[in-house]
């Protein structure tokens, strides 16, 4: 820019310088100004040419004084450019150094991606070294937790195995002693039964079908009072009734020992003692099976012995006390051998209700469980007894010692109002639960099992009582005759209303049922 500058003012220079030379020649006035385009004039030739050097002169000094602004302009310019060149190359300069920062400050970031790439792929390849590591942990976790299953399954299974044939041995031992006990007692039975003949009174039944109940048939549901006439013998009616069912002492024991009986049906009679209900009945009904003989021995004391003998020679002995409560059952089989199903003429352990475990009921269906998970939960061990055991009328009476031994609900069966029968169809819906019940027996045949009657809460409690137990021995017939569960093998109880399953006083289905527990873990 500044060489275009110098070329212009040169131009300029020129242009002006060759100006005078043009007014020269073409002036002849007499002003002597160059620039003057008058009439020729008569002046002299020497003030002439003095003119022309005055206008020279005056000319001359006006160019320098032209060249000098231009100058000036050309060095103000200079000192413009150059100051704007200064200002450029300054701004040029800053740019340049942004620039370097700029690209510094990339370089970083760059080697910063890089070094995080890197340590993000070292992260990832150390992960999944873990998850590879930690997958490989528990396979042989899984590996070595299936060979100590393993290990612990072979060594039940040579524990089982030792304690079957200790027990076998201690079976073998037993019986032994047993045949030569039974040998002794009939021995002095046979002596007794000589000598007390007239203390025994001794009645002895073979039973056909129009003898006993089916769990089709309906019980006899009135329900009435003590306070009847009485008939030519001294005994009301409920008293007649009373002795056929639960034998002959029993009425003076229930009306001697404090109990108030307050209602009575069919063969159940409810009994009240300090504002707590009890049911009484022949817990023998259930043996009375058509093809057995039965023998029932009915001592001084109202206690009842009764032998019962099946068509395959085994015999069912049970032992009843005055209010016809089942206190000892054995059962002996065609060779001999007598196995002890629960005893209660041995003394009872007294147990502090709460100190006994609080166990969750919980309440699984039989409809809606397999076999195997019927089996599983028959068999469960809710408890940690510490080989506590208790008496069976404890088992009974007590809910929490009850509670420990799980309850499977037969919810196939569904009790109409006021009814104690099950349609065939009904009782062959009970397929699954009855087949394990059947190979439990079969694998332990000192296996009891408890069945519970429920009501809702409907109508008067001691007759919803009544009901309830007649519910029970009902289930407990379909059991024996739809599935060949052995009866002796079964206890039965009602509740009536005090176990509802839905907590109402309307009429609810759901509370009209019955349920089964496997109590042989919990008699001693």
């Amino acid at each position: 820019m500044k060489q275009l500058l110098k070329s212009t003012s040169t131009l300029g220079l020129a242009l002006a310088l060759s100006l005078p030379q043009v007014a020269t020649a073409q002036s002849t006035n007499c002003t002597g100004d160059i620039n003057a385009y008058t009439y020729p004039c008569t002046l002299p030739s020497g003030v002439l040419v003095k003119n022309r050097m005055d206008a020279l002169k005056a000319h001359e000094a006006r160019q320098i004084s032209l060249i000098q602004k231009l100058e000036l302009g050309i060095s103000q310019a200079d000192r413009d450019v150059s100051k704007d060149a200064n200002a450029l190359n300054a701004e040029l300069k800053t740019m340049q150094q942004r620039l370097a920062v700029t690209r510094e400050e990339m370089a970083k970031a760059r080697a910063n991606g890089q070094a995080k790439q890197q340590q993000d792929n070292a992260a990832a390849q150390a992960q999944a070294k873990k998850a590879e590591r930690a997958e490989a942990e528990k396979a042989a976790a899984a590996e070595m937790k299936a060979e100590q299953k393993a290990r612990k399954a072979e060594l039940q299974a040579a524990e089982r195995q030792a304690a079957a044939e200790a027990e076998e041995r201690a079976a073998r031992k037993e019986r032994r002693a047993d045949q030569q006990d039974k040998r002794a007692r009939q021995q002095a039975a046979a002596a007794a039964d000589q000598q007390n003949n007239n203390d025994v009174n001794v009645v002895t039944e073979s039973l056909t079908r129009k003898d006993v109940r089916s769990s089709d048939q309906e019980f006899d549901t009135s329900v009435g009072g003590d306070k009847v006439k009485k008939d030519d013998s001294g005994l009301s009616k409920f008293e007649t009734a009373l002795l056929l069912g639960l034998g002959a002492a029993v009425v003076g024991q229930v009306l001697k020992n404090g109990d108030e009986v307050v209602s009575r049906s069919g063969d159940r009679v409810v009994v009240e003692r300090d504002g707590e209900l009890r049911v009484l009945k022949n817990d023998d009904a259930l043996l009375r099976q058509p093809g057995n003989d039965v023998r029932t021995e009915t001592f001084d004391d109202g206690s009842t012995r009764t032998i019962v003998t099946k068509p395959d020679s085994s015999q069912i002995v049970t032992i009843r006390g005055a209010d016809g409560t089942v206190l000892r059952r054995v059962r002996v089989t065609p060779q001999g051998e007598e196995l002890t199903l629960f005893d209660d003429t041995q003394v009872e352990r007294e147990i502090v209700v709460s100190e006994l475990p609080q166990i969750e009921t919980t309440n699984r269906q039989a409809g809606l469980s397999s076999e195997d998970e019927l089996r599983r939960a028959l068999l469960a061990e809710q408890s940690a007894r510490r080989g506590d055991a208790f008496s069976l009328r404890q088992i009974r009476d007590v809910p929490r010692v009850r509670a420990m031994a799980p309850q499977i609900e037969l919810d196939a069966v569904r009790f109409a109002t006021g009814s104690a029968a099950i349609a065939p169809e009904q009782a062959r819906s009970l397929a699954r639960i009855g087949n394990t019940l059947r190979n439990l027996v079969l694998d332990d045949p000192r296996t009891v099992l408890l069945v519970e009657g429920h009501t809702d809460a409907v109508g008067d409690a001691t007759y919803n009582l009544a009901l309830s137990d007649r519910r029970a021995e009902t289930v407990a017939l379909a059991l024996t005759e739809y599935f060949d569960v052995p009866v002796e093998n079964i206890i039965v109880q009602g509740y009536g209303e005090s176990d509802l399953k839905v907590a109402t006083l309307a009429a609810e289905p759901s509370n009209r049922r019955a349920v089964v527990r496997n109590i042989t873990g919990l008699l001693r």
